[in-house]
């Protein structure tokens, strides 16, 4: 026995001198970054296999209830809770949507698999569900609101056949009546009601460019004004009693603005409105149809409160450190409480349960990350001149312990009708704990800054707004901020088509490139782009053009990377997800043979069930790690390298 008990110690010592081993840090080679005063290297397991990560938050109506999705060494459950004593009541599987409480009862309501259901926690088992769905939509439904009281009806947009316009109706919780309000036509894009959920406007699509908003006259559908696409409009809440409805609204102006709507006339009134920039975010917080607060501009924290709710609401983020950034919001019924996700100074998340009435909050949980809170970086809005003298928004993050030019990653984002705004991001404090910069890039073309500098960016891919990217490079070179010898592209989707790009278009700027679930080939986006874009490629066009057009086509030839392969320089990193349906894989195939065909430098990686980006966290753990390495090879930063949790079954922390 006694020889059995040295043998297990030798085997405890040497697992973990192997595990020690394995999760070393590989210090970085670049000369600045050696000589940098860098936070402790946080393990890439702690940014993307955290066994504690509990998320999704959602409480009944009284705040003694909440249900939230939680990790485990099984893997993630939904799981309900007593908040006043943290015990565990039941246990729901993954894959339920629309999570809501009952407005009186303590019980929970989601959809699964195409249904509504109805269960009580403390016997969540499947046997047990009740069946709640509208019996009459079965052409296809989808719930608008959550009922606030037991007798409310529930507004849902639905369909009586497969093949029927979708209409709109009051339904019962039980499903089992439902009440026509509004019928639409094939072309209706959304309604507008008023507080007792009578239809008042309703907005159809006239063509690719153009929608109609219609004000109901009795019963009868009348024209109020055509919407030019190019115009945000934006409905935000329900019809007031004084037949106004605030709208956020581009119309006749560059930016976007909140505007009160005389739905009579269709004369707009502005509210608020900022200069240089469109609003952000308006949020609904007590559930009663109309915005509480909203975000001023993308690139500040700053917030206007709209009612005394949202001053109330305001009141409280502003206890936390400044700035905060916000994620998903859940309102109970009857809008006492409201549970909200945020960043206070861009330190990952924390989930608290605001108490309106009693103007006070509780902690439900906080990702465990924030741990190394004191390490992360906020970022700073900055403008950079492009060749042409527009001014470019971006974001710039400096590791800490830094100084002088060290490398740096330009970030492109995807859309491209997409921008970079102030708030937490995981992938740019991992880089910025490996000893990298990060700017994000709102080149031309991007939202956020007003119609005139999106419509910059029209048919201006592989030109002026892949020169802005470039610009973005030298401008941290020229401000001795990053080494010219470290000029990392990265970018997922439109933003891997233009990281791709530089590798070709720019030699010698960007020492390489990591380019994800990208667009390789344009024309080859334009014919086979998924289903659900067909309504929506009036905003393709505008940026990309017709590939019905011959000039038009040409450009989409001359301008996609996996043509500019001859003049591809440096290494790529290829991350490509096998299930993507936007950009489809065949691109990064395509590229990938085109590349190893002219001997080009290639690294490639396939995500077998990825979409277009990875969830699952091994997934996330794998990408993270090969975008380290890659980085850490080729820019001389540092990596934790491999780490046993990527041998584990399950979580491991």
């Amino acid at each position: 026995m006694k020889k059995l008990l040295i043998t297990a110690g030798v085997l405890v010592v040497i697992c973990a001198g192997v595990s020690l081993y394995l999760t070393r840090n590989t210090g970085p080679s670049h000369p600045a970054l050696q000589a940098a005063d860098l936070p402790p290297l946080i393990p890439t397991r702690a940014f993307y296999a955290d066994p504690r990560a509990a998320y999704d938050y959602v409480v009944n109506s009284d705040a003694t209830l909440m249900a939230y999705t939680k990790a485990s060494l099984l893997g993630r459950d939904i799981l309900v809770e007593d908040i006043a004593t943290r015990t565990k009541i039941g246990t729901l599987p993954l894959g339920l949507s629309f999570l809501r409480w009952h407005p009186t009862e303590p019980l929970i309501r989601f959809i699964f698999e195409g249904n509504d259901w109805e269960v009580d926690p403390y016997n969540p088992d499947r046997q047990n569900w009740k069946r709640i769905t509208p019996v009459k939509l079965s052409g296809g439904w989808s719930k608008n609101e959550i009922a606030q009281t037991a007798d409310d009806t529930i507004l849902t947009w639905g369909k009586t056949c497969n093949r029927c316009g979708s209409n709109m109706w009051l339904v019962s919780q039980d499903g089992l009546e439902a009440e026509q309000i509004a019928e639409g036509t094939n072309e209706t894009v959304y309604w507008v009601f008023d507080e007792n959920d009578a239809p008042v406007l309703r907005v159809d699509s006239l063509d690719a460019a153009h929608q109609r908003v219609f004000r109901k006259d009795g019963d009868v559908w009348n024209t109020l004004f055509d919407v030019n696409l190019n115009d945000a409009f934006y409905p935000l809440g329900q019809v007031r009693g004084d037949n106004t409805v605030l709208v956020t609204s581009s119309r006749g102006r560059d930016t976007t603005a909140m505007v009160s709507l005389d739905v009579k006339t269709g004369e707009e009134t502005v509210v608020i409105s900022t200069q240089g920039a469109d609003l952000g975010w308006t949020n609904d917080i007590t559930l009663d149809g109309q915005p509480d607060f909203i975000r001023l501009r993308t690139d500040t924290g700053e917030r206007r409160a709209l009612t005394d709710a949202g001053q109330v609401y305001l009141d409280i983020l502003a206890t936390f450190p400044q700035p905060v950034a916000l994620g998903a919001t859940n309102p109970t019924a009857g809008g006492r409480y409201v549970v909200q996700s945020l960043s206070p100074q861009n330190q990952s998340y924390v989930t608290i349960l605001i108490d309106l009435q009693e103007k006070s909050y509780i902690t439900l949980g906080e990702y465990h990350f924030r741990r190394f809170a004191d390490d992360l970086v906020l970022d700073q809005a900055i403008t950079f001149p492009a060749r042409d003298g527009l001014e470019i928004p971006a974001m710039l993050l400096r590791p800490k312990g830094t100084t002088g030019p060290i490398p740096f990653v330009v970030m492109i984002h995807g859309g491209p009708a997409q921008h970079w705004g102030s708030g937490y991001d995981h992938m740019s404090q991992f880089l910025l704990n490996r000893g990298y910069g990060v700017l994000g890039v709102n080149f031309r073309g991007s939202t956020g800054y007003g119609k005139d500098f999106q419509a910059k960016g029209f048919m201006e891919f592989g030109r002026a707004m892949q020169d802005d990217v470039t610009d973005a490079a030298l401008w941290l070179v020229e401000e001795g901020l990053a080494d010219t010898d470290a000029l990392i592209a990265m970018g997922a989707s439109y933003g891997g088509y233009s990281a791709a790009l530089a590798m070709s278009r720019d030699p010698g700027l960007f020492d390489a490139a990591i380019v994800e679930f990208p667009m390789l080939d344009v024309e080859f986006q334009s014919k086979y782009h998924p289903g659900f874009w067909d309504s929506g490629m009036f905003g393709w066009s505008r940026y990309f053009g017709d590939v019905e057009n011959p000039d038009e086509l040409g450009l989409m030839r001359k301008y996609s990377p996996v043509n500019q392969i001859a003049d591809l320089h440096g290494p790529v990193l290829l991350i490509g997800g096998v299930k993507d349906q936007i950009t489809a894989v065949q691109q990064v195939r395509d590229y990938e043979a085109a590349a190893i065909a002219a001997g080009k430098q290639i690294e490639v990686a396939y995500f077998k069930n990825a979409g277009h980006g990875v969830s699952h966290w091994r997934d996330e753990l794998r990408r993270a790690r090969l975008i380290e390495d890659f980085l850490a090879t080729h820019a001389g930063g540092r990596s934790g390298g491999f780490e046993f949790v990527e041998w584990a079954p399950d979580f491991v922390d």
